[in-house]
């Protein structure tokens, strides 16, 4: 198998270069996607998201990890502001909204299903060891 190739940075100076569809899932709006890699079996997934000024989404909950990273613009939830060149990395189980202000240009993965309603307290559990002592999601400790 051949691997895909594409390149960011093209695609951040360029955004209309490529083929957008809306992404409103889980109350989400004024936000595109454009899937690169998508397995429907295991639900992980790997995507550019494009976000309008003032584009948001409602509180979801992610069964396996979710990680980002900001090619352009703004990004928020409740755990802070991402700017260009942020790298987010969020452990299976998170539960967050977010919203941009300025609009932004996002490299997303996921690493399984996302859902409107926080998983049940036993999955929650089965998350709980997950270790991200190495890194803040801003500094190297």
């Amino acid at each position: 198998m051949n691997p895909t190739v594409f390149n960011l940075l093209n695609v951040s100076s360029e955004p209309d270069s490529i083929q957008w569809s809306t992404h409103q899932q889980l109350g989400r709006s004024g936000a595109s996607i454009h899937t690169l890699f998508e397995c429907q079996e295991s639900a992980q997934r790997i995507a550019l998201i494009r976000c309008e000024a003032g584009a948001s989404a409602q509180s979801h909950h992610h069964h396996g990890h979710e990680t980002f990273l900001i090619l352009d613009g703004d990004f928020e939830d409740e755990n802070g502001i991402y700017l260009k060149g942020d790298l987010v990395i969020y452990p299976p189980g998170s539960t967050h909204a977010w919203k941009s202000s300025k609009g932004a240009l996002i490299y997303a993965t996921w690493g399984g299903a996302v859902t409107a309603k926080p998983a049940p307290a036993a999955e929650a559990a089965k998350h709980a060891a997950y270790d991200n002592s190495v890194y803040d999601g801003r500094h190297l400790i």
